[in-house]
């Protein structure tokens, strides 16, 4: 009997974190002011948890994959460090497992093509 309870346990914890795993690419717009993500579509998730992890503002953690989210930054950035710890604390906000990518050129590049499409 402690052998099934002990599977019993492993299903329940696996069942309540398999979907929680995302991996999420994120790219600049742009005006080089807003993050727009996407869930990987090369990355196999597990059905979604039935109960949320958190909510925040009715928003549920962890996000549904079949959307695209939008980070507005209201500027342009000076550091991509600090991008990247945005895009991974707005999209994996306590979601185990949870993976964010910012596929983006360097900062300086990506200001000198927005400048010259001024």
């Amino acid at each position: 009997m402690p052998h099934l309870r002990v599977l019993a346990a492993l299903l329940y914890l696996l069942s309540h974190t398999a979907g929680a795993a995302a991996h999420w690419v994120c790219g600049l717009s742009d005006d080089l002011t807003r993050l727009v993500c996407v869930a990987d579509p090369d990355v196999p998730m597990a059905a979604a948890p039935a109960t949320a992890t958190a909510v925040v503002n009715g928003t549920r953690f962890p996000l549904d994959a079949a959307r695209v989210y939008t980070v507005e930054m209201w500027g342009p950035p000076t550091e991509m460090a600090f991008v990247e710890r945005l895009a991974r604390a707005t999209l994996c906000y306590r979601s185990p497992g949870c993976q964010v990518t910012v596929a983006a050129p360097a900062l300086e590049v990506a200001l000198a093509a927005a400048t010259r499409r001024r």
